[in-house]
């Protein structure tokens, strides 16, 4: 195994020159053939992206076997910072701080990766924000921006924005912008900045479609999908459509699945509705994919102007095509819907039927919303 894997830190250190014959890798080769390797997961290669974690690991080892003298040199310095930065064991950033050995960096850099590295994010930014980059190499800098960016995030939200795009310009087409963009998404719907959140969705989506890393992203999009659209129609997921029409029919049927689902939990049941039908359109092939999504389209239109219909559709789903969650659901659903349309029917002071001067006040508009309370249970609880 271990001439496995050092075969392929060496197959993938392309474009770099041949160490001497008998001398070993230099530390900077190790950094190179693991930015290679992460390079690779960002465009498709399912090998890279189970291989990184042995990679890390092999070279800490080698890390901690090579002289201290090794760190005088700045280019294998840098490499060591941007190792422990990019999710590297810091031992032997440690070592050498506690041993105030001489290493080639910035004044405080080692000292904030490897507080960064144990989680002590306050010491982690009181080093890092003071480290002059103008002497580390262009990856360094981009490595070095994309942590300071995660340790102001929820601080500053806009100067972590502005280091994501920086990001970005240093490290075009790798992991960095790649985790860059991925990172800016989420601020920006946390900000309910939808420009920017379509500005950053729309550059992910056409340049890093392949990425192993493209369900964490399906996932973040599809909740602020459903969370910052505040009008009564779907609007920014309409507006969206032609660039997730970029991405191939399963990855489409699994975020429009999402967005029904996240929709169903928020109570946006048109919104459930119509991105539930969207996602059957692509006619998935899995039976218990198309039951789930049926379910929770009929749970939708429980609430809406024609439970019978959706009482129908619901009784319609064969509970063996569902799982344990989806047979929960859809019972609840069929009890809550029967008791919206037995609710009996408003009357006036002089005995014929009426409408209350307050819908909601309806008990019919309190079941329906009981209705979406208690399906919304069901699909958190499956959760935990």
């Amino acid at each position: 195994m271990r001439i496995a894997i050092l075969f392929l830190v060496l197959s993938l250190a392309m474009g770099a020159a041949s160490p001497a014959p008998g001398q070993p890798l230099q530390a900077w080769r190790y950094l190179q053939a693991l930015q290679n390797l992460q390079d690779r997961i960002v465009h498709g290669d399912e090998k890279a992206y189970r291989g990184q974690a042995r990679l890390l690991a092999h070279i800490g080892k080698v890390y901690a076997s090579l002289p201290e003298e090794t760190w005088k040199n700045r280019r294998d310095a840098q490499a060591l910072l941007v190792y422990v930065l990019s999710g590297g064991n810091p031992a032997v950033a440690l070592r050498l701080l506690k041993g105030k050995k001489p290493v080639n960096l910035p004044k405080g850099a080692l000292e904030g990766a490897v507080a960064y590295a144990e989680g002590r994010n306050g010491q982690a930014w009181a080093h890092l924000k003071a480290v002059d980059d103008k002497a580390l190499t262009i990856a360094a800098r981009a490595q070095l921006a994309l942590v300071k960016a995660f340790l102001r995030a929820a601080a500053k939200p806009e100067r972590a924005l502005q280091l994501l795009d920086r990001v970005r310009l240093l490290k075009p087409g790798t992991l960095l912008e790649e985790a860059a963009l991925r990172r800016a998404l989420v601020l920006s719907g946390n900000e309910a900045d939808v420009p920017a959140f379509m500005r950053y969705a729309k550059n992910y989506i056409r340049h890093f479609r392949p990425s192993e890393y493209m369900p964490d992203f399906l996932r973040r999009y599809a909740w602020f999908l459903v969370h910052l659209d505040f009008g009564p129609k779907p609007h920014l997921i309409t507006r969206m459509e032609r660039d997730i029409a970029l991405l191939e029919p399963r990855r489409q049927a699994l975020l429009y699945a999402a967005v029904t689902r996240e929709a169903l939990i928020g109570g946006k049941t048109a919104l459930a509705e119509l991105a539930g039908k969207k996602a059957l359109s692509f006619n998935p092939g899995s039976a218990r994919f198309k039951a789930r999504l049926h379910a929770w389209i009929a749970a939708a239109r429980i609430a809406g102007p024609d439970p019978v219909s959706a009482m129908a559709s619901l009784r319609a789903i064969s509970p063996a095509a569902l799982d344990e969650s989806g047979k929960r659901l859809r019972m609840a659903a069929l009890v809550l819907g029967r008791a919206i349309i037995e609710e009996p029917v408003a009357k006036t002071p002089a005995g014929k039927p009426g409408a209350s001067s307050n819908v909601d006040d309806l008990p019919a508009a309190v079941r329906a919303r009981a209705a979406i309370a208690g399906i919304t249970r069901l699909l958190k609880d499956h959760d935990q």
